[in-house]
């Protein structure tokens, strides 16, 4: 019987030489050649079977439908590449495959969503991408191409063109090929070697100013699983904008006394720098040397607030899917959010609200939980968190966003807004495992006589 396995990426940062540079980026362009060839085909081929059933033509007759599938789409490449790309010699054929596969899922996507078996909101035709798109590319054959790491476990493989035709790659093969890496590989190396890892597929793109490295290793559960130190069985969280978090259930070291998990705002504090790069473009000539270093300079700044961000919300998550075998949240509609704070109020909140990360910090958590044999419960977002009591259960008509204090008219209690609401969710969640727990049809959870109650016994745990 097949072991059970997940996979995980790994990113690694590279440090490429110029001219790995200019090679990575001709990898690029290639792919993004295959990827707007593949669109344009398909979309030729759409047009013209419509024309064809507008002009009345029978459906037998008409034009035969081109296959969306990588397996399809690359032999019909390889027949036209001399054609519309007459120099793939001085490309690896894995860059023109990477986008043909590209192209052949967002195509199947936007198949999926318009008959509506894909999960989500609609997707549209692919668009074609142009120098200004995300430069990125996908190394899928890995076992067949060798081994993908150096001895000293400090570079990583670049697969050359076969048959090249720049003297610069012919004459300088050796040097071309391993890409030096800022972080040491030597984990990453010794767990595919020992076989509790494999490598699926590699991509090198550039994001934040830099050229990364992202492995998608196949790994076992067993293998996987870490030990954890529980603090509790249920914790709510509460995700907000004046705190990142507050929790049901206090951490020491990670939150305050009540519960308060502070929110660094990381895009603010570099605002002022990023004004100054701003100013410094506008002022700059278009297509010079000058404004070219100045958008790389903005490009490593948007980086450094990405991954600070991403670091600061990794230590939170892991730390809340080890010490709980149950984390409760609100389903945020991020997007409904962000409308309604531009057409209400001024930009600042919306944007304090994409700087939080909310969606991020959900994903981490699905799967950090998953991980360690622990679940995530999502509240539904129309769950009255905010404007109801936790001590009493009753509910307020209203509750301004400026109101920071819940206070109760009928039990007289006092609360921060934010850790009644994490009560509430925390709350929520119990009751939410006692329904699927609960073996009393028809009734709420842990009943002796099948009665309703509230707050008098607890959910199974």
């Amino acid at each position: 019987m097949e072991q059970p396995y997940r996979t995980r990426a790994v990113l690694v940062p590279l440090d490429p030489s110029p001219t790995q540079v200019q090679l990575l980026r001709s990898y690029c362009g290639a792919s993004r050649k295959a990827f707007n060839w593949t669109v344009a085909t398909v979309k030729a081929n759409l047009e013209t079977r419509a024309d064809e059933r507008d002009a009345g033509v029978p459906e037998s007759e008409l034009t035969t439908s081109i296959s969306w599938t990588p397996y399809s789409m690359t032999p019909l490449w390889n027949s036209v590449k001399d054609e519309v790309a007459p120099w793939h010699r001085d490309v690896t054929t894995h860059a023109f495959r990477s986008g043909v596969t590209n192209a052949s899922i967002a195509l199947k996507n936007f198949d999926e969503a318009r008959k509506g078996v894909r999960r989500g909101g609609p997707i549209g035709f692919p668009k074609f991408k142009d120098r200004h798109s995300k430069q990125s590319i996908t190394f899928t054959e890995l076992k067949r191409l060798g081994n993908w790491f150096s001895d000293d476990s400090r570079h990583v493989r670049l697969i050359l063109p076969r048959f090249a035709t720049d003297p610069r790659i012919v004459r300088r093969r050796d040097q071309l090929q391993w890409l030096h890496t800022t972080e040491s590989l030597r984990r990453l190396k010794s767990k595919v070697t020992s076989g509790e890892w494999s490598v699926q597929s590699l991509t090198i793109s550039f994001a934040g100013g830099r050229w990364q490295a992202s492995f998608s290793v196949r790994q076992s559960v067993e293998c996987a699983s870490k030990a954890v130190q529980l603090r509790g069985t249920v914790v709510g969280v509460d995700l907000g904008v004046a705190y990142l978090a507050t929790l049901s259930v206090p951490i020491p070291g990670l939150s305050d006394a009540n519960g308060h998990v502070s929110n660094p705002r990381h895009l603010d504090g570099e605002l002022e720098r990023l004004a100054k790069l701003n100013r410094q473009l506008s002022r700059c000539v278009k297509g010079s040397k000058n404004r070219a270093k100045l958008i790389r300079r903005r490009q490593r700044l948007y980086g450094r607030i990405t991954r600070t961000r991403d670091l600061y919300l990794h230590r939170l998550t892991t730390t809340l899917a080890g010490s709980f075998e149950t984390v409760v949240l609100e389903d945020l509609r991020v997007t409904t959010m962000v409308k309604k704070s531009k057409d209400t109020t001024t930009h600042r909140l919306s944007r304090s609200i994409l700087d939080a990360g909310f969606f991020e910090l959900r994903r981490q958590l699905t799967y950090k939980t998953d991980d360690r044999g622990h679940r995530v419960i999502v509240v539904g977002s129309f769950y009255p968190s905010s404007k109801m009591c936790s001590h009493c259960g009753v509910t307020r008509a209203k509750l301004a966003l400026s109101d920071r204090n819940f206070e109760c008219s009928d039990c007289g209690v006092s609360l921060d807004r934010d850790v009644n609401a994490a009560r509430n969710i925390h709350r929520e969640g119990l009751r939410l495992l006692g329904n699927e727990a609960s073996t009393v049809a028809g009734h709420q959870p842990e009943t002796l006589n099948a009665d309703s109650r509230e707050r008098e016994t607890e959910p199974l745990r």
